[in-house]
């Protein structure tokens, strides 16, 4: 088992939940003007800030922002809080932001935004990071306050969790190893950690130069912790061998607390395919698991490449699966990634496609599946255009889904081609009713969405870069009312940011941000976890 090669310790400031940290970034406030929170971007451990005029007051959702804390308040616009006129619509700023290091490279040699994953525990007093560059931290989720800080060798941080008690945080590794530690939070040394290339294989760390190269290496593709403590560990390994052969290994795994493996499906060995995605009903005792394939060579009998499997979360014994057929004559396979969810008590499973399907199937009886046509390909003058469903998932009797932005289907036209009008479906969140599958509501803006999660009642939109312009106004994250779809505020940042935000019940949003190509070749921005409110 590998110790940490670096730990960097800071105790808690007793002042800092009235200093405001970020990076100067200018706020708006309906009565004063241009009010500026004196925010510092933490590197190490955060400095102190220049404190705020003591009356600077911020109206947020559910709330107003005072000397960067917050307090919660029911207001409504032009009303008086604390001597300041509520505005029309609340606004979101920032908290802090905690520098994770250098990526300049990867972002100007083209690479994909770096992999960073964001957990709060459970009681939303500390923030979790795992980041591309193979740090975990653990920050103060007021100050952004580093309470721990380590680094892991040879590897991408794929995942980050909490125990329900909070007393254990979970991390999943991209490297060599692939492990899974549990890490006591206030130290970050494991406790106990799991390898999983002993069921997936390992590969070699990649040559330095190559800005890919960790995405051949086995992961923990997905790291569900279960009310009981228990883990639900998605395992992953593509890589190409030494002939140049495509390769696939995967494996589902429930971990129990103290480490050891309770039970795998498949049961004996992994499968020559990859699990994408993975979701768990835990009140129904059942998970839900996206399966694809890039290897060489027939799939494997038995598997549905190209659908979902379900399992029971006690045994991971298989319950249903469902493969939609391709759809033709535009695609010739379907593909899944994120928009996939089980429901045990409404007896169904949902799988969005990259080809603008949406998929509700029974996981008892012959009923047949549903289908909504969310953004299939339409025509564009002789080119068909078409928009992905990315992300999705069930809640309160509704199905979410996100669209991507406009591509052309692989293989309906020349690689050159490029869509000439916008599908009309594309970049935008569906809300459809679970048991009619009527429009219940839609969202599109400026804002390229990139990323969604839901926290209670409020779905969190990443957002990135636009293709279509270099506007760099619309970056951060959007937070949605999920009863009726309307846009709770605009949280901006600096840049892009990573597909998976996460929140609080109070409202805090966490988001990856990283640097970004500008019009004049230069990078801006920063690779940093940022909190808003």
């Amino acid at each position: 088992m590998r110790t940490s090669q670096e730990r960097n310790l800071a105790g808690s400031d007793p002042l800092a939940r009235s200093r405001p940290k970020s990076r100067g970034q200018t706020l708006h406030n309906a009565q004063a003007g241009l009010l500026a929170l004196g925010l510092l971007a933490a590197c190490g451990s955060p400095a102190p800030a220049p404190i705020a005029a003591p009356s600077e007051v911020v109206f947020v959702r559910d709330g107003v922002v005072v000397d960067g804390t917050f307090e919660a308040a029911e207001w409504t616009p032009g009303t008086e809080l604390r001597g300041a006129i509520a505005p029309q619509t609340p606004e979101c700023v920032p908290l802090f932001s905690v520098d994770l290091g250098d990526v300049s490279r990867l972002v100007a040699m083209g690479g994909t935004s770096p992999d960073t994953s964001l957990a709060f525990s459970p009681d939303g007093t500390r923030l979790a990071v795992g980041s591309y560059r193979g740090e975990v931290l653990v920050l103060d989720a007021w100050t952004g306050a580093i309470q721990a800080r380590t680094r892991l060798a040879e590897t991408m941080v794929k995942q980050v969790a909490w125990s329900p008690d909070g007393a254990t945080l979970y991390t999943g590794e991209q490297s060599p190893d692939a492990y899974v530690h549990a890490m006591d939070p206030t130290t970050l040394e494991p406790r106990w950690s799991l390898r999983l290339a002993d069921h997936v294989g390992s590969s070699p760390a990649p040559d330095g130069e190559d800005i890919y190269g960790v995405y051949t290496l086995p992961a923990a593709y997905e790291l569900v912790v279960l009310p009981d403590g228990s883990l639900l560990v998605g395992a992953n390994h593509g890589w190409n061998d030494p002939d140049g052969t495509r390769r696939n290994q995967a494996r589902l795994l429930r971990v129990d607390p103290n480490g050891s493996v309770a039970a795998t499906w498949p049961t004996i060995g992994a499968a020559e395919v990859t699990f994408n995605t993975l979701r768990a009903d835990p009140e129904g005792g059942l998970a839900i698991v996206a399966v694809g394939r890039s290897a060489a060579g027939d799939p494997p009998l038995g598997l549905p490449v190209g659908g979902v499997q379900v399992v029971t979360l006690a045994d991971l014994s298989p319950v249903a699966s469902f493969v939609p057929p391709p759809l033709a004559p535009h695609f010739t396979q379907t593909f899944v990634w994120e928009a996939i969810d089980v429901d045990a008590g409404a007896d169904v499973g949902i799988v969005g496609l990259s080809d603008g399907r949406l998929f509700g199937f029974p996981l008892r009886g012959d009923a047949a599946p549903w289908l909504i046509e969310v953004s299939t390909p339409v025509m564009a003058g002789s080119v068909p255009i078409s928009a992905s469903i990315g992300h999705g998932w069930m809640h309160d009797g509704q199905v979410l889904v996100m669209t991507s932005g406009t591509n052309i289907p692989y293989g309906s036209a020349s690689p050159e081609a490029r869509p000439s009008s916008p599908h009309p479906k594309a970049n935008a969140v569906f809300a459809y009713g679970l048991e009619d599958q009527a429009l219940r509501w839609t969202w599109t803006g400026a804002p390229n969405l990139n990323g969604l999660v839901h926290i209670g009642d409020v779905a969190i939109a990443g957002t990135r870069g636009r293709s279509s312009d270099a506007r760099q106004d619309q970056y951060g994250a959007l937070p949605f009312d999920l009863a009726t779809g309307r846009k709770l505020a605009h949280c901006g940042t600096e840049g892009p940011t990573f597909f998976r935000p996460t929140g609080t019940a109070d409202g805090r949003i966490a988001v990856a941000e990283h640097p970004f190509g500008k019009g004049d070749g230069s990078l801006g921005g920063a690779y940093r976890v940022t909190v808003l409110r």
